[in-house]
């Protein structure tokens, strides 16, 4: 990677989507109503002034220089005044078109409207609906390019003191292969960040940036005519001058920088998923060790207004451990996905490895707690399963063990079977295991926000997921309604291929193999991939046939 692209990257940071520090945020059922207020005072907003509408912050940008690029990010935001806008998009199947709803929410009122497919992007927003244009002042044109336009996203500011206090819709556009249903949107007295982040070859400080919502799409959202495009000077910064050019990368690498908010192209799901675990102390099985820092709060349980307040979760007391079978309804149920970014490598020990992505899902509508407690000075902790009903802990039972993991790429404690990953053959004779026997769980992707109980945002605070530190004497791992943890599978953690024949085999991935859990139902506790190995000793090759006609080894879908 060229320092230029590091620079990018940097400058884009993780935070796109997990170095958020926002408070809690209710997230009420897909179908209940955003409050709103409307009143009589100076505040109530006029049906003219009702709506969206593009909101700069200014007539300068400012941008930054390094090695011959600039990066610039428009200071344009998308705000909501006296309504709230929401959108869901749903897909039957993973190959399927998403369908995509817009509703306006004034109090108690909702009005939604069917998105045209042709506006539609997948799961990411509104097809073509933003325009950025970097030019001289004279108007000779550096770069120009069309994107999806996301309303919603991470960066979000308030605008009204009528909004709520935080926001409430997720802070993201996009998802997986596997997601099957996603929300985003605005809330009324807040705005969202437009992603135009852009970088482009130029030695030129004397630019000029314009961001246009383009017609179709601004029609849909109820932009006026006059009020659809924004044209800013740039300030250019020298990145040397501010940081010594020997530590730009060092400075900004993995740091979200002031003024820019996206990912701008890079693969969110893994990012976000490295951030987590980075944040909690965990990591996937091939990612650098993230250290034992204190984590931050990663989500709320479940915050709807229904469940009373911000914080359902925080200052209850605590329940005694008992062998009765907790309700149902505070139970979750545990999915399996499907093997996904599948291939092959040699480890470093010279080993033939297959590799592949694990993933695993809370369908709800009970969250997945799973609290650890020492067991003296031993490295083991015994674990017990949380059972919570509207946001409180209503039950407790004994689930099984942690313990501490030693280990370069770990440190840390970890959940023992959660899931199995086995390689079997097509009539289901086992071939060989992954090494993977524990687990750090968070919530790295979001499946389905539209089931009941789905939390929307799950980096507000609430119950946090850590995965502790050697002295640790207590931790929480939590994976809430609609969302699900990923981990990939290389080097030990892969399967061992010495000895396995070429032909076709299946991935078996098991969630809860044992039964610890409690859970509303095992039937979709196992998945399967079709896989075909071939080749030779150090050169092995795989072929991995389509799942329901998606190329699932194609790069993810990015969250913006």
């Amino acid at each position: 990677m060229g320092i230029a692209a590091t620079l990018a990257l940097g400058l884009l940071g993780e935070g796109a989507a997990a170095n958020v520090v926002s408070a809690s945020a209710a997230t009420p059922p897909v179908g209940a109503a955003v409050p709103t207020t409307t009143d009589s005072t100076d505040t109530a907003q006029s049906s003219a002034q009702r709506g969206l509408r593009i909101v700069p912050t200014g007539d300068t940008v400012q941008g930054y220089t390094f090695d011959g690029f600039v990066y610039v990010d428009s200071q344009v935001w998308l705000g909501a005044y006296g309504e709230s806008h929401e959108f869901l998009a749903k897909r039957a199947t993973a190959s399927a078109p998403a369908v995509l709803t817009k509703t306006v929410i004034r109090g108690n009122k909702r009005t939604t409207t069917k998105v045209p497919a042709a506006l539609v992007d997948g799961l990411n927003g509104l097809k073509n609906g933003l325009t950025v244009k970097i030019a001289t002042p004279k108007g000779k044109v550096l770069l120009e390019e069309t994107r999806s336009l996301c309303p919603g996203g991470w960066d979000r500011q308030r605008i009204q003191p009528t909004g709520r206090t935080e926001p409430v819709y997720p802070s993201l556009c996009g998802g997986s292969w596997f997601t099957k249903s996603t929300v985003f949107g605005i809330e009324e007295g807040w705005a969202a960040r437009l992603d135009a982040f852009f970088q482009v070859e130029t030695k030129r400080t004397d630019l000029v940036m314009t961001t246009t919502v383009n017609d179709k799409v601004a029609n849909l959202l109820g932009l006026p005519a006059k009020g659809r495009s924004v044209t800013q000077k740039l300030k250019i910064v020298d990145e040397c001058e501010l940081w010594g050019c020997e530590g730009v990368a060092d400075q900004l690498l993995g740091e979200s920088a002031e003024g820019f908010s996206t990912l701008a192209g890079q693969d969110a799901q893994s990012t976000r998923a490295e951030s987590l675990r980075a944040q909690g102390g965990a990591h996937s099985g091939h990612a650098e060790s993230s250290g034992t820092g204190h984590p931050v709060n990663l989500f709320t349980l479940d915050s709807s207004q229904a469940h009373g307040g911000d914080h359902p979760s925080l200052g209850q007391a605590g329940t005694t451990p008992s062998t009765k079978k907790p309700a149902k309804d505070s139970l979750p149920d545990l999915v399996s996905v499907p093997a996904w970014q599948i291939g092959n490598e040699v480890d470093e020990a010279g080993i033939d490895r297959l590799t592949f992505n694990a993933h695993e899902w809370n369908a709800g509508p009970g969250p997945l707690v799973v609290e650890g407690y020492r067991r003296g000075s031993a490295e083991v902790m015994d674990a017990y399963q949380m059972f919570y009903r509207d946001g409180k802990e209503v039950g407790s039972t004994k689930t099984g063990t942690m313990e501490y993991h030693e280990a370069p790429e770990h440190d840390h404690w970890h959940f023992l079977d959660f899931a199995s990953y086995e390689l079997v053959t097509p009539k289901g004779k086992l071939v060989t295991t992954s090494g993977k026997q524990s687990w750090c769980l968070v919530p790295t992707n979001a499946v389905d926000l539209s089931v009941p109980g789905a939390v929307w945002r799950p980096e507000a605070t609430g119950l946090d997921s850590a995965c502790g530190e050697r002295s640790a004497l207590w931790l929480r791992e939590v994976l809430p309604v609609g969302w699900g943890d990923t981990y990939s599978q290389h080097q030990t953690q892969a399967f061992d291929l010495t000895g396995v024949r070429n032909g076709t085999y299946q991935i078996k991935i098991t969630v809860n193999p044992n039964g610890n859990l409690h859970e509303r139902t095992t039937s979709n506790n196992v998945s399967y991939r079709t896989v075909i190995l071939g080749g030779t000793p150090g050169a092995r090759t795989v072929k991995v046939p389509p799942y329901e006609g998606v190329d699932t080894e194609e790069p993810e879908l990015v969250e913006n």
